[in-house]
């Protein structure tokens, strides 16, 4: 049984996060913990944290609805603003064998960035399904 943590921000009902959830809930009772990073409003030029907050919250309830109809045991949480923090948050109270990331692409490729940082500050395996073949 693996229990996978998927950090994952709008691209929380990307065809590839579903089908990454879908392909490991097998007989081998893997589990997953949704954190969704509170992410402010780029478009504007100030951002509101509660607003912020009520769009994680949001995608968060969206994002558990479908994982649930995969796996019943999921669960989740709304995470910092800073995926690498909401990582470290998660991994306080509990034991990961794997940290799956699905976060959208933006123009500086700061998505690739999430990815190598996680890669260099965890001891567990980080898959990006949105680059994977």
């Amino acid at each position: 049984m693996n229990r996978y943590l998927v950090v994952s921000d709008v691209m929380v009902g990307s065809a590839q996060l579903k089908e990454f959830v879908r392909d490991r809930t097998g007989g081998d009772g893997s589990t997953f913990h949704l954190v969704v990073p509170t992410i402010p409003d780029r478009r504007h030029l100030a951002w509101d944290e509660s607003e912020a907050h009520l769009i994680a919250r949001r995608r968060l309830v969206n994002g558990l609805e479908w994982m649930r109809e995969i796996d019943p045991s999921a669960d989740g949480e709304i995470g910092d603003v800073d995926p690498i923090l909401a990582i470290e948050d998660a991994l306080r109270t509990t034991a990961y064998d794997a940290i799956v990331l699905a976060v959208r692409e933006r123009p500086n490729r700061r998505r690739l960035r999430v990815a190598a940082r996680a890669r260099q500050a965890f001891d567990l395996p980080v898959v990006d399904v949105l680059t994977a073949a």
